[in-house]
């Protein structure tokens, strides 16, 4: 005997309730003892992406402005790709400098660390030259 469909048990909930899958044929012969496999009727939802949605410049705008927005709401979100050494190393300095402060202001952050380093860069980004990474590296570090 075939297994019933929870939705066929239930019955359909609602107007816009979706029908039941079909139950698939049982197979006949000596493998009858296995239970019957229903098919599947759709591929299930996708699951939410995990962006942020983007604020409007206005809100940005807004929010820089308000002193009891927190810092992170006020930075414009940028993905990049960190080799594993660099991850390790941003996440080492980070907690060395907090345990360093004298003071018990804002936390120091990896993203921190990464705004300090690109603010150094763009002060010498006129020097910048070169073809790849190591080329533009070693322009900037002279």
């Amino acid at each position: 005997m075939a297994r019933a469909n929870l939705g066929q048990l239930l019955g359909n909930v609602g107007e816009n309730a979706t029908p039941a899958a079909p139950m698939a044929e049982p197979r006949k012969g000596a493998e009858e003892t296995e239970p019957a496999v229903p098919e599947v009727a759709a591929k299930p939802a996708r699951p939410p992406s995990r962006v942020a949605p983007r604020i409007e410049k206005q809100t940005a705008e807004l929010l820089a402005e308000d002193p009891g927005t927190p810092a992170y709401l006020r930075y414009v979100r940028k993905e990049t790709r960190l080799r594993e050494d660099q991850q390790n190393q941003l996440t080492l300095q980070a907690r060395r400098l907090n345990r360093a402060k004298k003071n018990h202001g804002s936390r120091i952050t990896e993203n921190s660390l990464i705004r300090v380093a690109v603010d150094l860069m763009l002060a010498k980004i006129d020097r910048a030259a070169g073809d790849d990474e190591d080329a533009i590296r070693a322009s900037m570090s002279t």
